[in-house]
This record gives structure tokens, C-alpha cells and sequence, in this order.
């Protein structure tokens, strides 16, 4: 994804759209101010200092005015305080009301991220208030009215708005696709966190499936214990009324690694034995244990999509055309070209890798690469419109969708045709300024720091409901030393999980990003990816701190290995515990992953 993209000859004239997403066409521009205050500063957010790679955001919803200013000096700050207005805006806490406008001025404002519970009866009382009164650039809202979401982000200046669908009230099966009607519903309102009760049995389920699918995971817990549970299933926010007991949670987890293993995309499929994006690499990355697969499409000019990278077919086979400018039959006469000469594959189609991973739980990826976005995929090829007739064509497929773009123009048509998709933006990093700096449409040439949250939340993440591409990784020299656990929090405080292209070792378990594309997916298999706990231990073992669990593998196998036991609780012959692997991953990058279990209750023998 990150070489620069060439356009062939035949294609010259066609007249390009595909508008940097800084500055691009849409319809919504950011909003003339109007109220009679206005804030526009984001709140950096502090961190927690722990040793989780991917460190989570506290969330706390007090009881008392002088709780929030107690808050401001603990040891583990959150992040973020909820307040639920009512309908004359004004907060009742602890016996004492204030308006909502001085709530904000003295308890909230450069110390907290706001966030207003609103419902059906609040909503347009909060939309005057915001429109007229005191517009807050960095504010967030929770409602478990999807209703509520969606008049917020349709708003001409609320959509500034960050939200949070409250599931809490909502069961979880064990079946991860039981919660893609949740996902669709929150994505096509605009939003990108899902909070769910923290003491559901299955919440490691809606975890580990919401923040695949590029969204972002809260749990709201009571007591120490539970914040535990909650944070070893991998979400990344816990929500509390005690921030005392959330910090002594964060506490536990004191040696460094992930709660919940990385995700991990096989970058064109699986290329270390083939070609790039052919069926021999789309059907390994089941094999080889990739939780997702990253795909670029094309349409020809029948309006068939394929797999390929660039817009001309020579950069991979032995043809010369352009996709859009040739028929499906013509691609399928052309040869891939081949590391070994061993398989004499063409193109596939879209709908030839999905039949290679229909039975699988594998991902897609889908880079809406389709001609650059020229004026002829766009609006005569209909390009977004033809992606979705092959997503209908496939039903068991639904909730495996993630779709990414350079492009405006698709960011824009996939939120009318296809509004449940999550859709992430690329070219965040210093790819963005080569390619503008040779006249390829890109993002604008600003890499997605610190300094330029603001900016780049408004512009991009909530102008376009997109999730949020690398920042400052260089795959060239495969660091990331820009990121780090504060950076990370700003961000993921807000909705915006990290996604990572395209790492050429294995870095990125060193790495604080939730899903990461690589070329060397296949080396990843043979970790540890999931335990199997034991349901009992002994006295020695407790004493040892050490026993051997029954683990699976990123491919399926099952393996034995030597983990650490952290006692979190204990009372009489029964404890709650966690377990924790540190894995040498054994190639030349010479990264240690670590990885937690879910909470576990064991009987003691």
C-alpha cells in the first residue's frame, strides 16, 4: 500500500477525483461558530504509565462536584468525566446543581474530556445549547438511544461531537457475529465506541470482535476486580463511579504486553512463497493464522472488481492495460508473475477470494485502491456501488468488512452505499507528503501527531467517520518512536484505535497498534495467541508463581507453555487470577510479545 502509485498511459486523461481527504470535496465543511462561547482546545490526555502496550482510557461518572476536583490529582487520572444534563442543562451531583456551561468552565475545562449522557428527552435541549450557547470542540456524548447518535453526527456543528453507544443493557452471546448488528448500527450513526456491561460473561467476545472491526471497546465496571476482568478482555476503556479502584486495576497489569493479542493482517495476503494478492496468497493467510487479509481492488470497464495493487495489470503479470480500460476477460487471459513458476495464476476476483476464505473468520481489509479514484470509477464505473453488489452477493460474509482509502470521493460514496462499514483513511505518515510532492492526490502531507489532533479529528476522523491510519511509523526503517503511551491515549480516548501499515518484521508486537498490516504475517503463526486456562492450581504453583497452561497458536495448533500467575484475588480454597506469557518471537527483529489471559477463577487444591 505504501508504493507510490503509477497511472498508465491509456488512463492519462481520465480526469482525477480522488481528492486528498485534508481539504477534499464534501459536503460538510467544519462549522461557522455561532454559540456565544466557544472552546476549540483538545485535552491531552495523561498517561497511565503502565506496562500495556495498549493503554486503556479511564472513563469516570462521579457522584459529586467535589469528586471531579478530588479526580484531578490522582495517581491514575482518567481521562474523561461523564455528567448527564437535564433538559435546562443544568447537572445535579452530590445535592448541589450548576448549569452545564459552568460545569465545564470550573471542573472539566484543559483537566477532563467531557461527555454528556444524553436520551430523547435531552438531545435538543443539548443541540441548542451547543449550537447557541457553548460550542466545545473536544466534547463527547454517550446515549444507548442509537437515535440520539444519529441526530448528533447529522447536526452541521455537533457532529464534532465524539459518541458512545451505552450497550450495557444489552446481552452478549458467544457468537462474536451476534454483535455486528451493534457495530453497523453504531458505524452508520456516526459512531465509534460500543460500551458494554463489564461483568457480561461474553464481553471477551464483543471485545475481541468490536476492536477488530476497527471500532473501540468500553467496559463499565464496579470494584477492582471487575475493571480487572474488563481490561484483561482487551477493551480499551473502562468506565467507573470509583477512579480509585480503576487505577488500582491498571495496577495489575505491571508487565508489559497486550491484554488481548494483537491482530494481525496479512499485508496482500500471505507473499513469502508467492505472488502478492493471488489465490495461492489470499487462501494461505487462513492457514497461517492472520486474524484479517488486506486487499487492494480494481474495476474493469464491465465492472468487475479484482485484486491488484496499481491501477495497470504490469506491475504484477505480463499485461500492459489498465483495469479500467479492459474487460474481466482480458484480465483473466493475463499470467501472474511468480516467485517460484510453480502456479500460473491470474487475477482472482473479489468474489474468487472470498470463495478461498468464505468458510474461514478471516477479515477483509478492502483497500479502495479502484483506479485512484478517478472520475471514471467514481461516477461511470460506479465503483462502490459494484463493491457492494459483490458484498450482497455474499451474506455469510456480513460483519467481515473493513474498508480503507487515500480517496474522499469513496470515503463519501461508501457512507451513502454501504453506511455499516467501518471505513479508515491512509497516508497518514510521511507517505503522504512524497506522494504530494510528485502530484498524487494523498492526504495532505501532515502526519497525524500530537500537535495536529485537532485539526485532523475535525478534517478527517469525524468529517468522514473514518478510523485512523499509522502514525509516524516508517516502514522503511520500521520504527515508531513518535508513539508513544501518551500519544496513543489521546487518541484512543476519543474513539480512534491505531491501525499500522506495513511492517517487514515483527515490530509491531512491540508496537502500541491494534491491528497491524504485515508482510510477515506467516512468521506471526506459531504464537501463542490464546490460553486455555486451567481450572485449578495448587498451593505450589501459587507459591512457584509459574505453571504450564494449555495454549492456542495464531494458526490453531495447541501448545503447551510456562506462564506466570498473578493472583488478583483470593478467598478460601478459590482465586481469581491472571496469567501471562512473554514469548521471544525469534527473528532478527528480536521483539518480546506479551500477552495476558482473561481473568480466570480457579479452584485451589
Amino acid at each position: 500500500m505504501k508504493n507510490t502509485l503509477k497511472f498508465a498511459c491509456a488512463a492519462a486523461a481520465i480526469l482525477l477525483v480522488g481528492t486528498a481527504f485534508v481539504g477534499g470535496m464534501s459536503e460538510r465543511d467544519l462549522p461557522a461558530t455561532a454559540a456565544a462561547k466557544t472552546y476549540a482546545n483538545y485535552n491531552s490526555v495523561k498517561s497511565l504509565e503502565t506496562e500495556l502496550f495498549l493503554e486503556p482510557t479511564l472513563v469516570y461518572e462521579p457522584a459529586s462536584f467535589s469528586e471531579i476536583e478530588e479526580a484531578k490529582g490522582a495517581a491514575k487520572k482518567p481521562a474523561s468525566v461523564i455528567v448527564t444534563p437535564d433538559r435546562e442543562m443544568n447537572v445535579s451531583l452530590g445535592g448541589e446543581t450548576k448549569s452545564l456551561t459552568s460545569v465545564f468552565d470550573s471542573h472539566l475545562k484543559g483537566n477532563f474530556i467531557p461527555i454528556v449522557r444524553l436520551g430523547s428527552s435531552t438531545v435538543d435541549a443539548f443541540l441548542d445549547w451547543y449550537r447557541n450557547t457553548y460550542t466545545i470542540s473536544d466534547m463527547m456524548a454517550v446515549s444507548s438511544d442509537i437515535s440520539v447518535i444519529t441526530k448528533l453526527f447529522a447536526d452541521e456543528k455537533a457532529y464534532l461531537i465524539n459518541t458512545v453507544y451505552d450497550l450495557t443493557a444489552a446481552a452478549i452471546g458467544a457468537d462474536r457475529y451476534g454483535e455486528w448488528g451493534h457495530i453497523a448500527e453504531a458505524n452508520k450513526a456516526g459512531c465509534n465506541i460500543l460500551m458494554y456491561d463489564g461483568s457480561a460473561e461474553n464481553l471477551p467476545v464483543a471485545a475481541e470482535y468490536v476492536e477488530a472491526m476497527a471500532k473501540v471497546c468500553w467496559a463499565y465496571t464496579e470494584g477492582k476486580e471487575e475493571a480487572v476482568s474488563a481490561l484483561a478482555a482487551g477493551v480499551y476503556g473502562v468506565v467507573s463511579q470509583n477512579y480509585t479502584e480503576m487505577g488500582e486495576a491498571i495496577d495489575v497489569f505491571s508487565k508489559p504486553g497486550f491484554a488481548r493479542a494483537q491482530y494481525i493482517a496479512a499485508h496482500r495476503g500471505i507473499t513469502g512463497y508467492c505472488n502478492e494478492q493471488s489465490p495461492t496468497a489470499v487462501a494461505a493467510s487462513a492457514n497461517e493464522g492472520a486474524t484479517h487479509i488486506e486487499l487492494d481492488i480494481q474495476i474493469t470497464k464491465d465492472e468487475q472488481i479484482f485484486v491488484c495493487h496499481n491501477s495497470t495489470m504490469s506491475y504484477t503479470s505480463n499485461g500492459n492495460a489498465n483495469f479500467s480500460v479492459s474487460t474481466a476477460d482480458a484480465v483473466k487471459r493475463f499470467t501472474l508473475s511468480d516467485y517460484s513458476r510453480k502456479y500460473e495464476e491470474t487475477f482472482p476476483t473479489l468474489e474468487e477470494a472470498i470463495e478461498l476464505l468464505l468458510d474461514t473468520d478471516v477479515i477483509f481489509i478492502i483497500e479502495l485502491k479502484l483506479d485512484a479514484a478517478s472520475a471514471l470509477a467514481v461516477d461511470e464505473l460506479h465503483a462502490i456501488e459494484n463493491l457492494k453488489k459483490v458484498m450482497d452477493r455474499y451474506p455469510a460474509m456480513e460483519g467481515r468488512w473493513i474498508a480503507i482509502t487515500f480517496y474522499a470521493p469513496y470515503a463519501e460514496k461508501m457512507r451513502k452505499v454501504c453506511p455499516e462499514i467501518p471505513v479508515g483513511c491512509l497516508g497518514t505518515g510521511g507517505q503522504a507528503d512524497k506522494e504530494k510532492a510528485e502530484g498524487l492526490p494523498a492526504w495532505g502531507g501532515a502526519n497525524a501527531t500530537r500537535a495536529s489532533l485537532s485539526r485532523y479529528m475535525q478534517s478527517v476522523c469525524r468529517k468522514y467517520n473514518v478510523s485512523i491510519d499509522e502514525m509516524d511509523y516508517d516502514n522503511v526503517s520500521h520504527t515508531n518512536t513518535g508513539v508513544d503511551n501518551k500519544m496513543w491515549a489521546d487518541w484512543i480516548a476519543r474513539g480512534y484505535a491505531l491501525n499500522a501499515w506495513t511492517f517487514e518484521n515483527l515490530t509491531h508486537y512491540a508496537t502500541k497498534c491494534n491491528i497491524a498490516t504485515t508482510n510477515a504475517a506467516e512468521d506471526c503463526a506459531m504464537l501463542v495467541k490464546e490460553f486455555g486456562v486451567p481450572v485449578s492450581l495448587t498451593e505450589a504453583d501459587l507459591t512457584a508463581g509459574k505453571v504450564t497452561v494449555p495454549c492456542t497458536t495464531y494458526n490453531g495448533w495447541k501448545v503447551e507453555k510456562e506462564c506466570e500467575v498473578i493472583v488478583v484475588s483470593r478467598e478460601g480454597n478459590t482465586a481469581k487470577v491472571l496469567f501471562y506469557l512473554s514469548q521471544n518471537t525469534h527473528d532478527d527483529a528480536k521483539v518480546i510479545f506479551g500477552l495476558y489471559s482473561n481473568l480466570t477463577t480457579v479452584t485451589l487444591g
